[in-house]
């Protein structure tokens, strides 16, 4: 069910679009849909059709989609409506209102259209950084955690925390176990009515 959310590709949080790929070619649309017979590029079984009518319409042709919304045919998400950076009032708080794309119906933190969160993008380099020999202290994410230290249960697109955005990729998933170390909350839910484990159940995330 609704929702299976990851970044546009699967490390590094970029914008490419890549097409849902078919174990077979149904006849129908409607027998795509009964054959549930769509992928993601890692493998994780699309659960909507995303050849439905009005899918197009809404979002676009494949390889026309908004980078920063909904890709049905990738079953991946951009910027506008997780983990991206979110409008706030003059006190510093976070709009609410209505979701990019209308993605979800129910309100939540508005896009402000500046891309992903510096958390995000920082978690998105965790892994890389540590596999490359870097010292989980000297990372970037720990660098900006020591500068910002509140970041760590910042609120983004969607309603993520930090943590849920570390359940939106086999790579950021790395990130967990530090960010849950630096105080990150594991019972935070974003729009969705998620916590950060559901995230994780939700893309088959095993090690975050």
């Amino acid at each position: 069910a609704w929702p299976r959310l990851c970044p546009r590709t699967l490390l590094l949080f970029t914008s490419a679009v890549h097409a849902a790929t078919p174990t077979t070619r149904p006849a129908s649309t409607s027998c795509r849909a009964a054959m549930s017979s769509y992928y993601r590029k890692d493998g994780v079984k699309i659960t909507h059709d995303p050849f439905a009518p009005g899918m197009k319409e809404k979002y676009g042709a494949p390889g026309g989609t908004d980078n920063e919304g909904f890709d049905p045919y990738a079953d991946s998400v951009g910027a506008g409506i997780y983990s991206g950076t979110v409008q706030r009032a003059a006190d510093g708080s976070v709009v609410i209102g209505k979701q990019y794309q209308g993605h979800n119906p129910r309100p939540g933190p508005v896009y402000n259209g500046g891309g992903y969160t510096p958390i995000s993008e920082a978690i998105s380099r965790f892994h890389p950084e540590t596999n490359s020999g870097v010292a989980e202290a000297d990372t970037t994410l720990a660098k900006l955690l020591h500068a910002h230290p509140d970041l760590v249960n910042d609120v983004a697109t969607g309603g993520a925390s930090p943590l849920h955005t570390c359940g939106m990729s086999r790579s950021n998933q790395h990130a967990a176990a530090f960010l849950i170390g630096a105080g990150a909350d594991v019972a935070a839910l974003d729009t969705y009515r998620y916590t950060p484990m559901d995230r994780m159940a939700s893309n088959n995330l095993a090690i975050g």
